[in-house]
């Protein structure tokens, strides 16, 4: 399957998710990822802050964390998709599979919350550190959010691999006029924005390293069976 035949998939999955027929779910689904934005923000506070990192910590937060702007480039790429061979041909399949693993990134992040978002509804609790911990623990999705995590790492190493080299990187930034010319210019810019993010990194591994430990770290703490009903400190309220 190539790349963008495998993107079709994944927005065809994201367009059949609930919240988009439903104001009131849409809107819990906002509290909780405005919620988990502010959460990782705290949480890698010393690793986003430092400036080599600041591009990459906004491409996490903006990007491959779903929101209103990812669902405007859901609605964009919708209408150029079945257009879009005449980039597949321009740009290399690498570097359109290095999107195309980040869209289905942000997609896994949307519906993970998503769950947790209908268990509050269902239990008519607000968005707070305490319930968000005990939805967590009542969706149970471990293995999920492990998953996602493993997913983000492997678009930052895939990414930067295409970034690392000069023909790759030459020929991707030769397909931009002519992927603005014909009206796809939102998937372009949202690979190349994470090829931007990544430039100013010594090694992505010194950012994707530590930000997924700790990630892990918080699962574990989250999903432990011996932690009982003892809060798990996000560090937001």
């Amino acid at each position: 399957m190539t790349a963008l035949a495998d993107l079709q998939q994944h927005l065809t999955r994201f367009w059949a998710l609930p919240h988009h027929e439903n104001d009131v779910l849409r809107a819990k689904l906002n509290e909780v990822q405005t919620w988990q934005q502010v959460r990782i923000r705290h949480t890698h506070r010393a690793l986003f802050e430092q400036p080599k990192n600041q591009l990459m910590a906004d491409y996490f937060l903006t990007k491959l964390y779903g929101g209103d702007e990812f669902e405007m480039l859901a609605k964009q790429l919708v209408r150029i998709l079945p257009k879009a061979k005449k980039l597949e041909r321009l740009a290399k399949e690498s570097a359109l599979e290095a999107g195309s693993m980040g869209i289905q990134a942000a997609i896994l992040a949307i519906e993970l919350d998503l769950h947790l978002a209908q268990w509050l509804l269902a239990q008519d609790l607000p968005v707070n550190e305490e319930n968000m911990l005990a939805a967590y623990r009542a969706v149970d999705e471990e293995a999920e959010r492990r998953v996602q995590i493993a997913n983000l790492k492997d678009v930052c190493y895939r990414t930067d691999k295409h970034l690392n080299s000069f023909m790759l990187k030459k020929a991707f930034a030769l397909a931009k006029s002519t992927a603005y010319r014909h009206n796809f210019q939102p998937l372009y810019d949202f690979i190349d924005a994470g090829f931007k993010a990544m430039k100013p990194l010594k090694s992505v591994s010194d950012f994707i390293e530590p930000f997924c430990k700790r990630e892990l770290s918080i699962v574990d703490q989250v999903h432990d069976s011996d932690n009982g009903s003892k809060p798990v400190a996000f560090g937001v309220s």
